[in-house]
């Protein structure tokens, strides 16, 4: 014979037990699928913050390249060097600039 019930043989106890196996089951997946969503929100906040450390160096990397074009406008003798300068804030000028924050939305 099977450990099957039928509608016409489970008791209300059997009943019963079936329902807490099911609720127990419910909430050992809500535990996991919680665990994940936990684990990726980690992982994510960790890549955001990363993406805006490397946003921040970039953007003081392009600060000192202007700097460093703005001393050789100023004081260079060479014209080709001047040139040169002026030509790479201008290629500067032309990428639309975005702070950290945007970046990283």
């Amino acid at each position: 014979m099977s450990d099957r019930h039928t509608v016409d043989t489970i008791t209300s106890d059997a009943l019963d037990a079936l329902y807490e196996q099911i609720d127990a089951a419910q909430q050992t997946e809500l535990a996991r699928q919680l665990a994940t969503c936990d684990k990726a929100f980690a992982s994510a906040t960790i890549r955001a913050a990363r993406a805006e450390a490397r946003a921040e160096q970039a953007e003081a990397a392009i600060d000192r390249v202007r700097r460093l074009c703005d001393l050789t406008i100023g004081a260079s003798v060479r014209v080709q060097a001047v040139q040169q300068a002026r030509d790479t804030l201008a290629a500067l000028d032309e990428q639309p600039q975005q702070s950290a924050a945007q970046v990283c939305e």
